[in-house]
């Protein structure tokens, strides 16, 4: 079980992109024989037909039967996202049959029960909503959204899976569409990932955001990532040879896994065009074991037997991070004097540091949803905050912003024209700053200069950035700085 979860977390099981939905549905099928009892795997044939009647005659942008979409979105969640739940599955399967069929809640609760009808409801948007923009519109559905975590977190990884299978195909839309739907993304879905501990699904996310947003800045980074992979593959070889002769001296049987940042990442701590040879903690290596107690052990070991940067050390086991991260990192003198990192944690913590709370049910059996979501309540600091602020936040925009994105530890700083400077979260564009700046702002904004390059509204930013935004009227960015200082 634990090499299929490494090779999920490493991306190295088959790639289905060019699979029919009949071909996806058997693997589904095939997956699901494995994890859950007969009974439940015909639960999920029902509602693949179910589904699959219902949306007869829908097409998707790229041609395909609509059904592609959903039994996607079914395969992602066991599969990729590692959520063992019957009812999630189902309403994956199911999860566009409200809002694109029409057809009632009492229906679906009917032929498969309240919590599947429920998880359904808790995905879908609503289509009559009467608001100035299409923004607002999609801000309010979010909001709602938001309502149905706090009831079940389930939610989130259906949602999180749609998206993902969403952001994949979006090739087969316009331009702004792509834009459109990555700005979103980056804004609500990224930190929603983060929040759940869904570090697999985030990286993808932000990534895939990062290629439609700013495709110059994507490829560029990737080439980048791409040669220094080339360049320093003996050296990452050799760092693996000693990790793993130190953990033979040790009597230790762990497996090492190297990693470059994200695309992304990559880009956002680029500061001043400086090398990429010279990020700190650009690689690191993962090491995992098979008990915590030997943790300290090796940690001891690469201590002694490495020039380690014992001020960087963050010890995560100790204090997890709140969506449940657990890790020992370590910060190791590499090439020229930049550091690279060797993350330590057991095989349960891999389960939690990748996918987050959907593993939450396969290492507490003895728990039920209800339970979880309870101790999520009462434990967890973002659920905490959006059942504070839900009720304190009337306007959904800034429900979102305060609560999803406000509670993200990685920030940016970026700097504008009149020499102020603003903290955002790492997920930030160019419109999230101008709200930042003003509330107003935002709505005449046109675009901006990033570093004196002209960009859209949509361009995400990256930290020391210097923004001046570009209005129909270019001296209200001054204006509404001086509001915010009186």
């Amino acid at each position: 079980m634990w090499e299929d979860l490494i090779k999920k977390a490493m991306k190295l099981l088959p790639n289905h992109k060019n699979s029919t939905h009949i071909e996806l549905y058997d693997e589904l099928i095939k997956k699901a024989s494995t994890t859950f009892t007969q009974k439940e795997v015909n639960l999920i044939k029902k509602a693949y037909l179910m589904a699959k009647d219902l949306h007869r005659g829908q097409k998707r942008a790229s041609g395909e039967p609509y059904i592609i979409h959903p039994t996607y979105v079914a395969y992602i969640l066991l599969e990729e996202m590692n959520l063992h739940d019957i009812s999630s599955i189902v309403a994956a399967l199911l999860h566009d049959t409200l809002e694109d069929c029409g057809i009632p809640f009492e229906f679906l609760e009917h032929h498969f029960g309240y919590d599947v009808a429920n998880l359904v409801l808790g995905v879908t948007k609503m289509k009559d909503l009467d608001f100035a923009t299409k923004e607002e519109k999609e801000d309010f559905n979010n909001y709602l959204l938001l309502k149905f975590i706090l009831e079940d977190y389930r939610v989130i990884y259906i949602k999180l899976a749609d998206r993902l299978h969403n952001m994949r195909t979006l090739d087969y839309k316009s331009e702004a569409k792509r834009r459109e739907k990555s700005a979103e993304t980056l804004r609500i879905f990224a930190p929603l990932a983060t929040h759940v501990g869904a570090s697999l699904a985030k990286d993808e996310l932000v990534d895939t955001s990062f290629k439609y947003l700013s495709n110059a800045n994507y490829r560029q980074i990737k080439a980048m990532s791409k040669d220094y992979l080339i360049k320093h593959q003996e050296w990452i070889e050799t760092t693996i040879e000693s990790l793993k002769k130190l953990l033979a001296d040790l009597n230790i049987n762990a497996e090492i896994r190297p990693h470059i940042m994200s695309n992304f990442a990559i880009y956002q701590n680029l500061i001043d065009n400086k090398k990429i040879s010279l990020l700190p903690n650009l690689i690191h290596y993962d090491i995992m074991v098979d008990n915590e107690e030997q943790i300290p052990e090796i940690s001891e070991q690469i201590l002694k037997n490495f020039p380690c940067l014992r001020e960087y050390t963050r010890n995560f086991i100790a204090k997890p991070l709140n969506n449940g991260y657990k890790a020992l990192h370590l910060s190791v003198e590499g090439k020229k004097g930049t550091p690279f990192q060797i993350r330590l944690f057991t095989k349960e913590m891999f389960l939690v540091n990748t996918y987050g709370f959907a593993a939450l049910l396969e290492l507490y059996p003895y728990k039920n949803i209800k339970e979880i979501q309870t101790d999520l309540i009462k434990e967890n600091e973002f659920f905490q905050a959006l059942s504070k602020n839900y009720k304190t936040y009337k306007k959904p925009f800034e429900l979102i912003n305060n609560t999803v994105r406000e509670l993200l530890s990685d920030k940016i700083i970026v700097y504008v024209a009149n020499g102020a400077t603003y903290c955002l979260p790492a997920v930030s564009t160019v419109a999230d700053l101008a709200y930042k700046i003003h509330s107003e702002l935002k709505q005449v904004a046109i675009g901006a200069l990033v570093n004196d390059v002209e960009v859209n509204l949509d361009f995400p930013l990256k930290n020391g950035d210097h923004v001046v935004i570009l209005t129909k009227n270019n001296n209200l960015e001054n204006n509404a700085s001086l509001i915010l200082q009186k």
